[in-house]
């Protein structure tokens, strides 16, 4: 497909595969951003059009059926806040093992879950 002004050689329609800072995959191939025109990338799961330049380069991305929530901002948010409050956790009481020895591994999740109940009470209205 040619445009009359010659700007737009070809277009591409499919899920998007991957994504990086330089662009994106669609029908198992890579279509990079111009650094001359850039756009807006899609997130990965997103049905596209793409519209190319002669060269290949993406020159218009539309979103056509934005891609599928796996996990809610909010669910994913919870997630790395208990994930970085057992992580302190197991460093802190790793600590202290080395100054006693009653410390076990089972007071990790304990520690972990009294810390979690103290970041997540500031977080409620």
């Amino acid at each position: 497909m040619t445009t009359s002004n010659g700007r737009v050689a070809d277009q591409v329609e499919g899920v998007v595969e991957q994504v990086n800072e330089r662009g994106i995959k669609v029908a198992g191939d890579w279509r990079n951003a111009s650094k001359f025109h850039p756009v807006d990338l899609p997130e990965r799961g997103a049905r596209v059009r793409l519209e190319l330049d002669a060269k290949g380069f993406l020159r218009s991305v539309q979103v056509l059926d934005a891609a599928p929530s796996s996990t809610p901002s909010g669910s994913r948010d919870r997630t790395i806040t208990r994930l970085a409050v057992l992580k302190a956790a197991s460093h802190f009481l790793g600590l202290m093992s080395q100054a006693r020895e009653e410390v076990r591994s089972d007071h990790v999740l304990v520690l972990a879950d009294k810390w979690l109940a103290w970041v997540e009470q500031d977080d409620e209205p």
